[in-house]
């Protein structure tokens, strides 16, 4: 699917006074064009220009300036916009507060550009907020068989300027954009709402490269300790050998390395709310969350400590939310993790990503899992 789009589709509603000064100034011409005409020296010339000519001028301008407000639009890439959901109206919204960042409107774009082999990769779009880093990088110049997965041998991100530092480490996965997304009820499918397809061995289709031949990779990243933040911080992204994989086995087709370091937008996106609601079914409490169009955390206490097994603590989980409008998005988190914020375990916290922007604003109620085999309770939230 091309993430081109005609950015001049849209008409231009123009005020009244707009108007009204367009057609007195139109008027003015003609009434002067007619005086003109009956004149025969050179001061009727120069009052048509310095006058109604002026005055129209301001009115084509002030136009103009409406019409390049009205087609200022940010594009995420595809890659961006398949990983994590947006609608045009959010990709705005985010851009435009500076919580996403589009690479391609930069100035300097090009110069962020690295080339290896003949393989050009540049950053194309970065969503943050304080717990979690969404990154596209666009990839040109690479072409491989139908059906293969393609991928890099070795992908390292760190914060910070030395990565052997104790507060350099990130929670991150990176992965070629396949062209399939998930629906709001975490059902796979194409991006044009159609039901992912299969090859003859059983093995998903996917769509790896968009109409122009490119692909894209997406890291997403989540802070190492719960009490960091990434707003403002300097990511470095290291990208070695592209090939393919099969069967977890790596092939390289393009031997290089592809560096970056990326400063993440500093503005915060999350609301912190009081929540002081008891899950049902649980010794816990959300008392409160921070949550933003992409990520949130959640904060609660336990009247005793949770007895967990192996890799389940016992903290219940927000795997969704209800809007005001009563639109539940049952699957909307993924990545991130949860634990004890003292040895008491009395104390405990979750970190998620997100799948699809959100309005932070319309959310009524999460939808928490207690644990694996209960059902999801619903735990209404006020603002």
């Amino acid at each position: 699917m091309s993430n081109k789009k005609n950015i001049f589709s849209e008409e231009i509603e123009l005020s009244e006074i707009v108007l009204k000064k367009t057609n007195q100034a139109f008027e003015m011409i003609r009434q002067e064009d007619i005086g003109y005409m009956k004149k025969t020296n050179t001061k009727g010339k120069k009052s048509f220009k310095t006058q109604a000519a002026a005055v129209a001028c301001v009115c084509i301008l002030a136009v103009s300036s409406i019409s390049a407000v009205a087609a200022i639009h940010h594009y995420w890439g595809r890659g961006m916009s398949g990983n994590i959901q947006a609608s045009g109206e959010q990709q705005q919204v985010l851009t435009e507060e500076k919580v996403a960042k589009v690479y391609s409107e930069e100035p300097d774009s090009l110069s962020l550009a690295v080339t290896n082999n003949g393989i050009t990769i540049e950053p194309d779009t970065v969503v943050v907020d304080d717990r979690f880093a969404y990154m596209s990088f666009n990839i040109s110049g690479y072409s491989m068989e139908d059906g293969m997965e393609p991928g890099f041998e070795m992908v390292n991100v760190y914060q910070g300027d030395n990565p052997e530092d104790d507060d350099a480490r990130v929670n991150m996965s990176g992965t070629m954009y396949n062209g399939i997304i998930s629906d709001e009820n975490g059902a796979p499918v194409y991006e044009d709402g159609t039901s992912v397809k299969m090859h003859e061995d059983g093995s998903i289709i996917c769509h790896y490269t968009d109409s122009n031949g490119n692909m894209e990779y997406i890291i997403q990243a989540s802070i190492g300790n719960e009490n960091d933040s990434f707003l403002g911080k300097t990511i470095h992204v290291n990208l070695k050998n592209l090939g393919t994989f099969s069967k977890a086995k790596f092939t390289p087709a393009a031997e290089g390395n592809w560096n970056f370091e990326i400063i993440l937008p500093d503005v915060s996106s999350s609301q912190n709310i009081k929540v002081g609601q008891k899950v049902e079914g649980t010794d816990f409490t959300i008392e409160s969350i921070s949550i933003s169009p992409i990520s949130m955390k959640v904060n609660y206490s336990a009247s005793a400590a949770p007895a967990g097994h192996e890799d389940d603590l016992g903290i219940p989980e927000v795997k969704g939310v209800i809007l005001k409008d009563g639109t539940r998005i049952p699957y909307l988190t993924g990545a991130g993790g949860s634990g004890f914020t003292d040895s008491s375990k009395h104390n405990a916290y979750q970190i998620a990503g997100y799948n699809r922007v959100i309005d932070v604003d319309d959310v009524a109620a999460l939808i928490v899992l207690t644990s694996p085999e209960s059902e999801k309770v619903e735990i209404p939230i006020s603002k």
